[in-house]
This record gives C-alpha cells, sequence and structure tokens, in this order.
C-alpha cells in the first residue's frame, strides 16, 4: 500500500531520473560535437598537408629538371630542342602525376573525416533523444506505479 509519502518520493525519484537521463544525452551529445569537430579539423589538415606535400614534388621537379638541364648543357647539349626537353617533360609529367595523386590521397582522407564528422553529430543527436526518451519513460512509469498506489489507497479507506 502506497502512503502519500511514499508517492512524493516516487515522483521525486522520477524526476530526478528525468533529469538526470537528460542531461546525460546532452552531455553526449556535446561530446559528439567535440569529437565531429576534431573529426573535422583533422580532415582540414590532411587536405593542407597534402597539398604541401603536391608543392614539395613539384619543387623537386623544377630542382631536378634545373640539374638534367645544367649536366645537358654543360656537356654541350642544346637543352632547348630535342632530347633534352623530353628529359625535362618526363620529370615535370612524372612530379605532376605524383603531385595529383598526393592531392587525390588527401582529398580522400578529408572525406573520410568529413564523414566520420558527420557520423558523430549524428550519434550525438540520437544520445539526445535518448536521453529524452528515457526521462519520458521514467516519468510515466513512475506516474503509473504511483496511480497503482493511488487507486489501492483509495480503495483501502
Amino acid at each position: 500500500m502506497c502512503t502519500g509519502i511514499s508517492m512524493a518520493l516516487m515522483a521525486v525519484s522520477a524526476a530526478a531520473g528525468a533529469v538526470s537521463s537528460i542531461q546525460q544525452g546532452r552531455q553526449q551529445q556535446e561530446w559528439a560535437n567535440y569529437q565531429a569537430e576534431q573529426a573535422q579539423a583533422d580532415a582540414r589538415a590532411e587536405k593542407g598537408a597534402a597539398e604541401v606535400q603536391a608543392e614539395k614534388i613539384r619543387k623537386m621537379a623544377r630542382i631536378q629538371a634545373g640539374e638534367a638541364r645544367a649536366q645537358l648543357a654543360g656537356s654541350g647539349v642544346d637543352v632547348g630542342e630535342g632530347t633534352a626537353l623530353n628529359i625535362n617533360a618526363d620529370i615535370y609529367g612524372r612530379a605532376e602525376e605524383d603531385a595529383v595523386m598526393t592531392i587525390f590521397g588527401g582529398s580522400d582522407r578529408a572525406r573520410r573525416g568529413e564523414a566520420e564528422a558527420a557520423g558523430l553529430k549524428m550519434k550525438g543527436g540520437e544520445a539526445r533523444q535518448a536521453g529524452y526518451l528515457n526521462a519520458t519513460s521514467s516519468i510515466l512509469s513512475a506516474g503509473s506505479t504511483i496511480a497503482k498506489g493511488y487507486k489501492t489507497t483509495t480503495r483501502g479507506t
């Protein structure tokens, strides 16, 4: 048999549980949003690092082509035609291919980071929603128990 005091305690307990569930859901959402921001920052860093690496590859190609021209010119070859031009074209072509592949790789890693961030944000929203649902469930369950106790108490009098 439920007394007025026990019913009041159940109501307070249900309210505290509901507040706790809501707070927990919010904290989980905040943590997921923080992780999402980190994943987005990592994605931007991946893309930036790939662009820097691509520029280094292009710079090395310019250096290598300059050294090849210098060696060819030193041996008396006209660097403005024929084989000398083919060598330079080959050096630049291979370097550009490496640079573009580096950028593509960085962009791919960045897209995966952005997808991870989106997933984390979704997970946070779901955690918040679960907190609200748990709070609602706690309140309804306590309300049902209190109502049953009230019904039993009023029949007994």
